[in-house]
């Protein structure tokens, strides 16, 4: 969802998460942890949608939703930087911390598998 160019009456009773509403119990969100840990925030303006994307992006990985450059339909989808790239690849940081962004969001894939 493009929700900079969406008017908000277009979204009434819809539940909407906001970067803000990641958090729980006054703890970050995994993906928010790792965007700190991982200086992939420079300027911040980009920030709270690279994240909430990501958050996005691993729920559908996770739901087997293949992306324009998954091998194959059937099977499920590996997240390497390649997927990761793809799949983030219409958020625009003005920074160029896309390299800081694949990391924190490598990272806290692998912190998923180990929690």
């Amino acid at each position: 969802m493009t929700t900079c160019l969406s008017l908000a009456v277009a979204y009434d009773g819809a539940t909407i998460t906001t970067a803000q509403g990641l958090v729980r119990d006054g703890a970050l969100h995994p993906l928010q942890q790792a965007f700190l840990d991982h200086d992939a925030l420079q300027c911040g303006y980009c920030t709270p949608g690279q994240i909430c994307s990501a958050v996005g992006m691993l729920e559908e990985a996770k739901a087997g939703q293949p992306s324009f450059v998954t091998r194959g339909l059937t099977a499920a989808p590996g997240l390497s930087d390649e997927e990761i790239r793809e799949r983030m690849s219409g958020n625009l940081c003005r920074c160029g911390a896309y390299v800081n962004i694949v990391a924190a969001i490598r990272d806290a894939i692998k912190q998923s598998a180990t929690t």
